[in-house]
């Protein structure tokens, strides 16, 4: 059909400007010969003819034209084809207008049958004196017609060819490209993903391999803050700025179950790149809702909390009571009365600063918990006396209980290289100025300057593979989250010393 219509055009538009171009031709071999001087000179007079046929004449053999046939104002040829025919009037009936000064194209039947015919008048020093008709039969124009038609026509027919071809191996490549499905599966599969996209709980961001955002559902948009329109063919780092997408597409190295805090939730983000080929051509991040984690999250460490107090406060108790029972037996009940007066007053104590400078009751029961445990482990515990925390703020109660207890667990695990008069661990708490400051100093063996850098990288342990390694990795986490920050330093042999800055904006 579209060769049939391309043949259409080119007959109704090509085939026209053919026939233009060969009138345009025989109209310019008429004005060049009405200009030759021997032609102009004789026109119109006696024995003029014997001068201008020849001249005619060789002007028709070279241009190849079928007539050039020179006329006076009485319409008598001076020249024609057939010399016979001179001194005989022109036929054809259309050269009236030729012999009142005007040059034009017709068409008319003259002795040589149908011709295309182009009039130029004569002028000798400013007065008309005859005109020149160059002729070119109709049969010829038909013939050229069809050479041009029949032309164009193969090479349709050849383009039809080589089309159908080359859309056959194009059709079958798109079709491998596709997996052998046809496009009405594909645009099933289309809105059955669509679907499933929209169904699913989890939020969905993909980009392409230039970072601009491909796919986005609706959970992500509501997990992200992004707007209903105006994302898709975004550059991921505009609309969502800390995504790490374009850090992903970069290395082609997965990204699991890491934390990011956005305007509307704090988030548990997978990242993956999208390889074909060996090619990394883009990667999609999948995004959950931590609200639904964190609440398991704070029931089961709540319970395991409370499980480690017991077990502590257990463990101490029978110790205490051991000490009492020793020392009424031994009948030293003054001591005995002491030893139980300073406990009671060294727990109210802790208690009570607990209670007024920590408001925040999952750090508060941490803290606890940590110091018996310092206790057990032969580790003095110290907390800085100006310490203060608020009630919960931006960051969350179990992100602040992951970073402190992580950092106060390593400092433990530390000090249990070193002699039990050198056990010293040290906690600063500062809420002030929107902002959270932590500090944990422990008295250990100290960090190699070598290994300051490793330390948080994810599975990395000083003690080798297969002793955890991934607390200091998520504490980076959870804080670069938070768009916090965290810095160490540790003098080999002396001492090491994380500081954590966190931005707290209050609530409400």
């Amino acid at each position: 059909m579209s060769s049939l219509v391309t043949g259409l055009v080119i007959r109704g538009t090509v085939i026209p400007m053919f026939e233009r171009s060969m009138a345009e031709d025989a109209m310019d071999i008429a004005l060049s010969v009405a200009h030759i001087p021997g032609i102009i000179d004789n026109v119109g007079r006696p024995g003029g003819a014997e001068i201008v046929q020849p001249i005619a004449d060789g002007v028709r053999k070279k241009t190849g034209t079928e007539f050039v046939v020179v006329i006076d104002t009485n319409g008598i040829r001076y020249s024609h084809k057939i010399p016979e025919r001179i001194g005989k009037r022109v036929v054809g009936g259309d050269e009236g207008r030729a012999l009142l000064g005007e040059a034009y194209v017709s068409r008319a039947i003259g002795t040589l049958g149908p011709s295309l015919r182009a009039f130029a008048p004569i002028y000798r020093e400013g007065e008309l004196v005859g005109a020149v008709l160059v002729g070119i039969l109709i049969d010829r124009v038909n013939a050229e017609t069809w050479r041009l038609t029949t032309n164009v026509l193969m090479a349709l027919a050849l383009g039809l060819v080589v089309g159908i071809v080359g859309a056959t191996v194009l059709a079958d490549g798109v079709k491998r490209s596709m997996r052998g499905f046809e496009p009405e599966e594909i645009d099933r599969f289309l809105w059955e993903r669509e679907a499933m996209l929209e169904s699913i709980k989890e939020g969905i961001l993909a980009v392409d391999g230039t970072g601009k955002v491909t796919l986005v559902n609706g959970e992500a948009r509501r997990l992200l803050g992004l707007p209903d329109s105006g994302v898709i063919g975004c550059q991921v780092d505009v609309v969502v700025p800390n995504s790490r997408l374009p850090q992903v597409l970069s290395s082609g190295v997965p990204e699991y179950d890491r934390e990011q805090v956005s305007e509307n939730a704090r988030i548990l983000t997978n990242r993956v790149p999208i390889v074909c080929q060996g090619r990394t051509v883009g990667a999609v991040a999948s995004f959950r809702d931590m609200s639904e984690v964190t609440s398991m999250a704070e029931e089961l460490t709540g319970v395991r909390r409370y499980v480690d107090a017991l077990r502590v406060r257990n463990h101490e108790f029978l110790n205490k009571l051991q000490t009492i029972s020793g020392l009424v037996q031994l009948g030293e009940h003054d001591r005995a009365v002491s030893f139980i007066s300073e406990t009671v007053q060294t727990t109210q104590s802790v208690m009570s600063f607990i209670a007024r400078r920590i408001k925040n009751p999952s750090v508060g029961g941490l803290i606890l918990g940590k110091m018996g445990r310092c206790r057990e482990l032969g580790i003095e515990f110290r907390i800085d006396e100006d310490s203060y925390l608020g009630p919960p703020g931006r960051v969350d109660s179990n992100a602040l209980v992951a970073i402190l207890g992580n950092l106060l667990e390593n400092g433990m695990n530390a000090l249990m290289d070193v002699p039990r008069d050198r056990r010293r661990m040290f906690l600063s708490l500062f809420d002030e100025s929107g902002r959270i400051i932590i500090s944990v100093k422990d008295t250990g063996p100290g960090i190699p300057e070598k290994l300051e850098e490793d330390i948080f990288e994810r599975g990395f342990s000083t003690k080798g593979e297969g002793h955890g390694g991934y607390g200091l990795f998520n504490v980076k986490s959870l804080v670069e989250a938070y768009g916090g920050e965290i810095n160490l330093e540790s003098r080999e042999g002396v001492s090491t010393e994380f500081l954590v800055n966190l931005p707290n904006e209050k609530k409400g």
